[in-house]
């Protein structure tokens, strides 16, 4: 009696583990539609280039790199309040 329950076991274990193989497949093949299309993407324009050092002191010393930080956390606030519905782009 044991064996045949440890038969079944065995059995459901294997197709809960085929299910799970058929399930993965099938999100693997919605995806590589996506995967191709981001692969496709040039990265090369989204490079920063590197600051000279004096250059960088100088905009450390000016308080530079705060008030970058201070616009553009402005402006990314004031395109989160624009997508909000019945309120006017360009505005």
């Amino acid at each position: 009696m044991t064996a045949i329950l440890n038969l079944i076991y065995c059995f459901l274990m294997d197709m809960i583990q085929s299910f799970r193989d058929v399930w993965v497949i099938g999100w693997d093949s919605v995806l590589a539609p996506v995967d191709a299309l981001v692969a496709s993407v040039g990265t090369g324009g989204l490079t920063v280039p590197a600051i000279a050092n004096e250059y960088a002191w100088i905009l450390g010393a000016t308080g530079m790199s705060q008030a970058v930080a201070i616009v553009a956390g402005a402006m990314g606030v004031r395109f989160l309040l624009q997508t909000v519905p019945f309120v006017r782009w360009g505005s």
